[in-house]
C-alpha cells in the first residue's frame, strides 16, 4: 500500500509539474507573439551594422514557389522580440569558447560579415555551408581584427560564369572591368602566423585569371600591398579604410587609363570621436575596443550631387554625410548602403558615366570616381531595384565596375544575387518600371540640374 501510495504522489507530482510548464510555455508564447505585433519595427540592426528584413508580399507565385514562407521565416527571426538583448547574451556566451590568451583570442564560430540570404531554400543551405567552410573564424591579435579566409571551397568556376553572363549581356561597347578586395590578412600578419591559412592571393590569381579573357581586371591586391604598412584596413571593422579604397581606385584608373586624382589635390577630413566597427560587435573584445579606428577621408574638388533612389523616391543626400552617424561612423559614406544612387559632377564635362556595382565595400571608393565621370550610378546588388542593363541604357554607361570582397567573390548567394540583378531575375521586384512612377534619364537629369541650383536646407527632400 505504501509502495502504490508512493507511486501515486509521484504521478501526481509529474502531473503537476506538466501543467506548470504547459502554463509556462503558453504563457511566454502568448506574451513573446504579443510583443511581436506591438513593439515597434526595426529597420535597422544596430549591432550587426544590417537593414532587417522587410515583410514579405503575399502573391500567388511566392506561394508556390515557397519563397513567401522562407522570407516571413527570415522576417520573423529578423524581428524576434528583444533580440538585440539575446545577441548580446550570445556573444558574451561565445567569449568563453575558442583560443584566448594575453594577446590573442580566436573565435572559431564567427561567420563572415554580410551573409546573404537566399529566398529559395536549397540554395539557402548549400550557401551556408559555403560560408562556413570559407570561414576560419575570427582572429584577434595584437590590438586588431582578422576575418580568416579558408579557400576550402572556392568558388572559381561560379565567378567566372557571372563575369561571362555579364559579357556577354552587355553591349560590346560598354567596358566591363572586375575588382575583388582582400581582406587584411595577407598584408598585416606575419607567414609564421599564415603558416595554416590559405592565403587570399592564391584564390584572387586564380578568380582573376579566369576571368581575364571576359572583363579587364583591377589590380586591386597588387597595389594594396605596395601600402601594406600604412593604415588601409580598420583595426576593429572588417572594411577598408578610405585611404584604402583610395589606393584600389589608382588601381582602376591605371587598368582604365585614366588619371587618377591624388590624395594633395583633395581635401582631408576626419569623422569625430572613436570608430569600433563589426568585429568588436561581434565579439566584444576588449583587445580591440582599447585600439579603436578612426575614419578619415579625402574629398574630391568636384562640385556634385547625390540622389538616392528608394522604393519609387527620390532623396537628395550627401556624398559624405555628417550627422547621424554616431552609432556606424562608416555611414559617413554615401550614408550608407542604397539599391541605386546617382552621382553627378557639375565640373566634368566628358560625357562619361560608370555603373558601380558593389557591396559596403564601394561605398569610400565611389566618390573618387566622381572626378573621372559626369555621372556615377552606384548600385547595391543587395538591394537593388532597377536591372543592370535598364541603367546601362538609361545612362549611356561606358564603363561598368564590378566590386566584391573575397568573400563575396566565394559565397554563392552573393554571385546569384549579382547575376539576377542584370535583368531582376527570381522574383526581385523591380519598382521603378511601373509607368506611374517610371522616372527616365532626362527626368533624373532635370532632377540633378535643379538640385545644383539648389543648395538651401528648405529642401525638404534634403538628407543631411
Amino acid at each position: 500500500m505504501e509502495q502504490e501510495q508512493h507511486h501515486s504522489e509521484q504521478y501526481e507530482e509529474r502531473k503537476l509539474s506538466s501543467v506548470i510548464n504547459i502554463i509556462v510555455f503558453c504563457f511566454l508564447t502568448t506574451c513573446f507573439g504579443a510583443l511581436f505585433f506591438f513593439l515597434p519595427e526595426q529597420k535597422i540592426s544596430e549591432v550587426e551594422k544590417r537593414k532587417l528584413s522587410e515583410f514579405p508580399t503575399l502573391t500567388e507565385k511566392s506561394i508556390k514557389s515557397g519563397d513567401y514562407m522562407d522570407s516571413l521565416d527570415i522576417y520573423s527571426a529578423d524581428h524576434f522580440p528583444f533580440r538585440s538583448q539575446f545577441l548580446a547574451t550570445a556573444t558574451k556566451l561565445k567569449k568563453l569558447r575558442g583560443y584566448q590568451n594575453k594577446n590573442e583570442s580566436f573565435y572559431n564560430d564567427i561567420e563572415a560579415i554580410d551573409n546573404l540570404p537566399s529566398k529559395n531554400k536549397k540554395k539557402q543551405d548549400f550557401s551556408k555551408n559555403t560560408e562556413k567552410t570559407n570561414t576560419a573564424g575570427l582572429l584577434i591579435l595584437n590590438g586588431k581584427a582578422f576575418q580568416i579566409f579558408n579557400n576550402n571551397n572556392p568558388l572559381h568556376k561560379q565567378f567566372e560564369k557571372l563575369i561571362y553572363y555579364y559579357r556577354r549581356e552587355i553591349p560590346k561597347s560598354v567596358r566591363l572591368f572586375s575588382g575583388i578586395v582582400p581582406t587584411s590578412t595577407d598584408f598585416y600578419l606575419t607567414k609564421k602566423q599564415t603558416e595554416f591559412i590559405n592565403l587570399e592571393q592564391q584564390n584572387i590569381q586564380k578568380s582573376d585569371q579566369k576571368i581575364s579573357k571576359y572583363v579587364t581586371v583591377i589590380p586591386i591586391y597588387q597595389e594594396l600591398k605596395k601600402h601594406s604598412k600604412e593604415y588601409i584596413y580598420f583595426n576593429t571593422d572588417h572594411h577598408w579604410t578610405s585611404l584604402g579604397a583610395y589606393y584600389a581606385y589608382k588601381a582602376y584608373c591605371k587598368a582604365a587609363h585614366l588619371n587618377a586624382i591624388d590624395l594633395i589635390n583633395m581635401k582631408r577630413k576626419r569623422v569625430p570621436g572613436d570608430f569600433l566597427g563589426t568585429h568588436f560587435l561581434k565579439t566584444k573584445d576588449d583587445r580591440i575596443k582599447n585600439n579603436p579606428d578612426s575614419i578619415i577621408y579625402w574629398i574630391p574638388p568636384t562640385k556634385k550631387i547625390a540622389l538616392r533612389y528608394r522604393e519609387n523616391k527620390e532623396v537628395r543626400i550627401k556624398v559624405f554625410r555628417k550627422k547621424k552617424i554616431k552609432k556606424n561612423k562608416y555611414l559617413v559614406f554615401l550614408g550608407g548602403d542604397e539599391p541605386l544612387i546617382i552621382l553627378s559632377s557639375k565640373d566634368v564635362k566628358n560625357g562619361k558615366s560608370a555603373l558601380v556595382i558593389k557591396n559596403s565595400y564601394g561605398n569610400p571608393f565611389v566618390p573618387y570616381l566622381t572626378s573621372n565621370y559626369e555621372t556615377v550610378v552606384v548600385v547595391d546588388y543587395r538591394y537593388a531595384e532597377k536591372s543592370i542593363l535598364s541603367l546601362i541604357n538609361e545612362f549611356d554607361i561606358n564603363d561598368v565596375i564590378i566590386l566584391n570582397s573575397i568573400f563575396s567573390s566565394n559565397t554563392k548567394t552573393h554571385l546569384d544575387r549579382q547575376r539576377d540583378i542584370l535583368k531582376l531575375n527570381e522574383g526581385i521586384n523591380n519598382n521603378f518600371v511601373k509607368k506611374k512612377n517610371k522616372q527616365d534619364k532626362s527626368q533624373i537629369k532635370d532632377s540633378l540640374e535643379k538640385n545644383f541650383k539648389f543648395d538651401s536646407l528648405t529642401n525638404t527632400n534634403l538628407e543631411i
